[in-house]
């Protein structure tokens, strides 16, 4: 079993987003696969999702190693909910009734795996900016609006980054009880994958 230390060492290496979100995070392991659960970044989730703050976490990062048997991710998601939702009754924070988590199509995630761990759709977010480098390394806006770091867009274009419009995010649920599932399956947004995703 690997530390919370190694983990967060292996997500900052390999997952895409090279980054851990700030702020209360849990981290837990499957197999070789690494799934991390924190606060969303969004502040209204938790409203907008179950009609009451402060009771949705994230499921906010998620790797395996390249060539890992098919079915893990799936397994790994459901095994590491159950260790998540554990851990969350210990937490003085409040209770979590419901988990999101987003697949960015932009690096070719469909949300195939959500799915298949029983998760519901509830549609595709809104279009999304970013920041692109000279070398082509992608940037989130949010990397510029951190602690003491706030800079504007003009700022941002000026240290010879360009701006990318990004296809919106395909965003997933999951009741952690039974109250919080009903709300889900009862969701506006609920609806199935459109055909031919993932």
């Amino acid at each position: 079993m690997l530390s919370v230390r190694e983990m967060r060492q292996l997500i900052c290496v390999n997952h895409y987003l090279h980054s851990i979100p700030s702020g209360e995070t849990i981290f837990t392991q499957y197999e070789d696969a690494v799934i991390v659960f924190s606060r969303p970044a969004n502040p209204n989730i938790s409203n907008w999702l179950l009609g009451q703050d402060n009771s949705v976490w994230e499921l906010s990062r998620m790797w395996a190693p390249d060539g890992h048997r098919k079915s893990l991710l799936t397994e790994a998601i459901a095994d590491c909910t159950g260790q998540f939702s554990r851990a969350a009754k210990r937490l003085s924070s409040g209770e979590c009734h419901a988990l999101v988590s987003y697949a960015d199509p932009h690096v070719g995630h469909s949300g195939a795996v959500y799915r298949a761990a029983s998760w519901c759709y509830l549609g595709q977010v809104d279009e999304g900016r970013c920041y692109v480098d000279k070398t082509g390394v992608v940037v989130s806006r949010r990397a510029f609006h951190k602690s003491e770091r706030n800079l504007t867009k003009s700022q941002i274009l000026e240290l010879g980054f360009s701006e990318l419009n990004r296809p919106g995010k395909h965003r997933f649920a999951k009741g952690l009880s039974r109250w919080a599932r009903g709300r889900i399956k009862n969701h506006p947004k609920n609806h199935p994958l459109p055909l031919g995703t993932g």
